[in-house]
C-alpha cells in the first residue's frame, strides 16, 4: 500500500515537471498592468470610444409603430 502511493506520488511530480507554468502565457512575460509589464498606460491612455451616457430620470421613447403582419403583442 505505502509503495504503491509513492509511486503514484513520484509518477504525479514527473507529470507536474513536464507541464508549462501557462500555456497560454509560455515565455512568462508579465500582463498588463502588473509591475513589470511593458505596456505603459501614458503612452496609450485607455479611451472611452463610443461611451454611451444613461440617465435614469429621462422620459420613456415614443411607441414605435406596430409592425407589418400582425405580430405585434396586444395589449
Amino acid at each position: 500500500m505505502k509503495t504503491s502511493v509513492l509511486v503514484a506520488g513520484a509518477a504525479c511530480l514527473a507529470l507536474a515537471a513536464c507541464a508549462s507554468p501557462n500555456e497560454g502565457n509560455p515565455n512568462g512575460a508579465a500582463y498588463a498592468g502588473s509591475p513589470d509589464s511593458v505596456y505603459e498606460a501614458s503612452a496609450n491612455p485607455p479611451k472611452a470610444n463610443g461611451s454611451v451616457s444613461y440617465d435614469p430620470r429621462a422620459p420613456l421613447p415614443a411607441d414605435p409603430l406596430p409592425s407589418p403582419g400582425g405580430s405585434t403583442m396586444p395589449r
